[in-house]
């Protein structure tokens, strides 16, 4: 009858006991100048219940408070938690691995939240988590999230074995969908302009200079008409039709020699654009009996 009972005892005797017991935080005084005490109560409890949830053993300053005797109590909770050393005697005289420090300061903007934990054997930070522009009535839900993004890394540290693993989830692929291949990248090319480009540019200055050379004919024809140097009629009608043909010969040498120096400009200009690319704009020229034109056909770049 009793060697089941003795086989039983047996097996449980070797089943091996946790390595490490939970972790202890201690909740020590929150830093929370000028807000008001009862917003400073529910933070520090709601903190507490979050921990406790996800494992973790939770001495408050009050039950430390009682702990201490009174000759220590002022001295203890009354340190400056901004140094090492008080948050090493805070954790030592709770016996608790963490000492974590609620942070609430008010802004206009409202609350900044943030939580700390520190550890008791050097008072050095491990892990801290801050939100800023809280609104009073979302003072809880940040807590919760401080206290779900403080906890995991402080267990990672103190409590390998009882941090929680997380798994990255594997990219889901749709049955017979193919790979989608990237787009190969194009990245467009410009040309320089062409060795010749200055050629029309050359031939138009020359075209402008025997333009002014006619003109110059042509002035000192009409000077002469004007003031009546010639001895009979038939040198007047010469110098009237000589004068004519030197304005009508300026007016052509003028509009080949600028639809050259035009060509050559639009030639830099168009010579910017991509490879492939179609040239939708062109010079033209005209001449009539009353003069001449230069112009552009087409769409700028």
């Amino acid at each position: 009858m009793f060697l089941p009972l003795l086989a039983t005892l047996a097996v449980l005797g070797q089943v091996p006991a946790s390595s490490e017991a939970p972790l202890t935080v201690l909740i020590a005084p929150p830093e929370a100048a000028g807000v008001p005490s009862h917003i400073i109560s529910f933070a520090q409890e709601h903190v507490a219940e979050q921990l406790k949830t996800q494992g973790l053993q939770v001495v408050l300053t009050s039950d430390l408070s009682q702990l201490l005797p009174p000759a220590q109590r002022k001295s203890v909770l009354g340190c400056n938690r901004l140094e090492a050393a008080c948050r090493i005697t805070l954790g030592e005289a709770a016996e608790a691995d963490v000492v974590m420090i609620t942070e609430l300061v008010q802004f206009l903007s409202g609350y900044r939240v943030g939580l700390k934990a520190y550890a008791t054997r050097d008072g050095e930070l491990l892990a801290e988590h801050y939100e800023p522009g809280v609104r009073e009535d979302q003072l809880l839900d940040a807590l919760t999230r401080a206290s779900e993004r403080v906890v995991p890394p402080v267990l990672h540290a103190l409590r390998p074995d009882q941090a929680p693993i997380v798994e990255t989830p594997l990219p889901q692929l749709t049955p017979g969908q193919p790979p989608v291949q990237p787009k190969p990248t194009v990245t467009p090319t410009r040309s320089g302009p062409p060795g010749w480009a200055w050629v029309p540019a050359a031939g138009g200055a020359v075209m402008l200079g025997v333009g002014t050379v006619f003109l110059v004919k042509a002035g000192q024809d009409y000077r002469e008409l004007q003031e009546q140097k010639f001895e009979d009629l038939e040198r007047g009608a010469q110098l009237k039709e000589s004068g004519q043909k030197a304005q009508n010969l300026s007016r052509v040498a003028y509009a080949v020699g600028a639809a050259g120096v035009v060509t050559s400009g639009l030639i830099y200009l168009l010579s910017g654009k991509d490879k492939g690319g179609e040239v939708e704009v062109r010079p033209t020229a005209s001449v009539g009996n009353g003069g001449g034109m230069v112009g552009l056909v087409g769409t700028l770049p």
